[in-house]
């Protein structure tokens, strides 16, 4: 796979969570005119960095590549930290337990997506793209 092939999957894999996270946030939101708004503001703006990032990226932005290495490195240490503190607030908090579970499993999701982000973009051939 090329590079220009990966960075196209790594944006369209983007899309996924950003439709995916609209989605989860009506379900965890009840169905109303607010929570839909709200989701369908969401996920246009979701979808227009996606596509954004991803536009740069192809036009070989090397500062655009660096701050989303750095970016998804903190994205990969926090999520990982935080999944932990999910899990205790579900089991022993004041979250309900499907709360606190959705959200650990949310952030686990997260922290993938991040080191896929990650790996994607400290890849040889994708280093080569941008030189």
């Amino acid at each position: 796979m090329s590079a220009k092939e990966k960075i196209q999957s790594l944006t369209h894999a983007w899309y996924g969570v950003s439709v995916v996270s609209a989605i989860l946030g009506v379900v965890m939101n009840g169905i109303g005119v607010l929570s839909l708004g709200l989701a369908g503001v969401t996920l246009a703006f979701s979808l227009f960095f996606a596509w954004l990032l991803g536009f740069l990226l192809l036009r070989k932005s090397s500062f655009t590549r660096i701050v989303l290495i750095v970016l998804s490195a903190i994205g990969v240490v926090a999520g990982t930290l935080a999944v932990p503190w999910a899990v205790y607030q579900a089991l022993l908090g004041d979250a309900p337990l499907t709360a606190g579970l959705g959200s650990a499993l949310a952030m686990t999701f997260s922290v993938y997506m991040n080191a896929r982000s990650f790996r994607v973009l400290t890849d040889r051939s994708v280093k080569a793209y941008f030189a």
